[in-house]
């Protein structure tokens, strides 16, 4: 990655996702892209909170419709955010990847019903429910390309195993490893 000049973090942002939404050959509403830039803009500011996504679903369960609406999008994001860019430190917290991405897509397409009347919010939350572990891999290869330290093939190899991600797979491919069909998660 090139490094440039940039006159803000949402264009920083948009300009890498875009790239990596492109890259990943997956097709994404303009609304859903700008869901994304802010999102990331708003991590650069906001520090990831430690409370299991268990407790915050349980906290959503039982608040009013508003605060429930509140804390679903704060599962999904936090979802979102943590199985792109730290899928390793998940793993060694013992946490499987696969939580975050089930949990993440289960908060938006409950925020898709919510806002089902609402073309905007309820198409963008529709779009990431549905695609949420392909916009995992839009931010897994961000956090790649922006990184100081890159994955070396076995751990490569051990994220696409957990995840069934088809970004590394194709990544996996391009290091001349053939993985398996039906080896890695789905």
């Amino acid at each position: 990655m090139e490094l440039q000049s940039t006159a803000s973090v949402q264009e920083f942002f948009h300009e890498v996702i875009s790239e990596a939404i492109r890259a990943q050959g997956l097709s994404a509403t303009e609304p859903t892209e700008f869901y994304l830039v802010n999102l990331l803009s708003d991590f650069t500011t906001t520090p990831v909170d430690d409370e299991p996504l268990a407790l915050k679903l349980a906290t959503a369960t039982f608040a009013s419709s508003e605060d429930r609406v509140k804390h679903l999008r704060e599962i999904a994001d936090k979802s979102l955010y943590v199985s792109g860019f730290f899928a390793d430190s998940l793993r060694r917290r013992s946490i499987d990847p696969n939580y975050y991405i089930s949990m993440g897509g289960s908060a938006y397409a409950q925020l898709a019903t919510h806002y089902r009347k609402h073309k905007v919010y309820g198409g963008v939350y529709d779009e990431l429910g549905q695609k949420f572990r392909s916009f995992v891999d839009v931010l897994g290869e961000i956090s790649e390309r922006t990184s100081t330290s890159h994955l070396t093939v076995v751990q490569l190899y051990e994220r696409w195993l957990r995840t069934g991600s088809e970004w590394m797979e194709r990544r996996l491919r391009v290091h001349g490893l053939l993985p398996r069909t039906g080896e890695g998660q789905s």
